[in-house]
């Protein structure tokens, strides 16, 4: 028998099943309202990279939002690994969906939620090449959940995202107050200022993403506002986030810039090393 592609498999009510098995309920807050949480992982190396980080993550943003988390991070893990396993994928993008479940019409939250959980799975590149990147006119929600936590709503970065590509770039960054930068769509900005890698603070709009964490707390890079000025007068960037590590920016609103080997090489060896994880 033919083993199922990993675009067939998902992971939900605490067993692998076929995506022509699976229905979403048409009430489900996650579809209608954007109701939900969400956390996109790596599997490397036989294991889920910094997946404990994810785990608390997803606990954390759950707990703001009232919202239940209905596994354990054991059975969660136990349940991906046997997604990414059946895939038969060696390097894999794990994407894992909490939604409030099915709920009445209307904003209220139900009175007996029912949240679920959900996993893909999808082949992930071992390299990504240096990339461009240019400001657009979507500003983030500064304060909103929908800045603050990873949530559903992310129509703001798809707009982001599609401004960007319409201008020639390959990603987009996006303000938060006024002149300040936030973030890029689906990632993390980096800029090296004077010799000092500086990325935005969470209260400028920033996402407390996983690999930005580490590397704060590795003291490779600083929390610092940045403005326009501050990318007109940059001599390096990059974009990070859980699937592309440390991805260098090549290209900056037109404007080349150097891709410092030396750095972003530290850097990836920062993640490296402190990688483990639950096997």
């Amino acid at each position: 028998m033919t083993a199922p592609h990993h675009d067939s498999l998902c992971w939900t009510d605490g067993q692998v099943r076929r995506l022509s098995d699976l229905r979403i309920d048409p009430r489900d807050r996650g579809f209608t309202l954007g109701d939900g949480l969400f956390e996109t992982m790596l599997w490397t190396e036989r294991r889920i990279r910094f997946f404990d980080d994810h785990m608390a993550r997803l606990s954390h943003s759950a707990d703001m939002l009232d919202l239940a988390i209905p596994a354990t991070p054991d059975e969660i893990e136990t349940g991906l690994t046997a997604l990414v396993r059946q895939s038969g994928l060696d390097r894999a993008a794990l994407r894992l969906t909490l939604s409030r479940g099915p709920g009445p019409r209307g904003l209220a939250l139900p009175e007996e939620p029912q949240p679920r959980l959900l996993a893909t799975v999808a082949p992930c590149p071992t390299a990504f090449d240096p990339v461009s990147v240019c400001l657009v006119d979507v500003a983030r929600a500064v304060g909103a959940p929908s800045a603050r936590f990873k949530t559903l709503s992310y129509l703001d970065q798809v707009m982001a995202l599609n401004l960007a590509r319409a201008a020639g770039a390959d990603e987009a960054l996006m303000r938060g107050h006024g002149d300040r930068i936030a973030c890029a769509s689906s990632a993390n900005v980096l800029i090296r200022l004077e010799g000092v890698w500086l990325t935005p603070p969470v209260a400028d709009g920033a996402l407390p993403g996983i690999v930005r964490g580490r590397l704060i707390r590795a003291g490779l890079i600083d929390e610092k506002s940045l403005g326009v000025a501050d990318l007109n007068r940059c001599d390096a960037a990059c974009l990070t986030n859980a699937l592309i590590g440390v991805r260098p920016v090549h290209q900056l609103n037109g404007r080349k810039l150097a891709v410092v080997e030396t750095d972003i090489l530290g850097m990836r060896d920062a993640l490296a090393n402190g990688s483990a994880a639950r096997t």
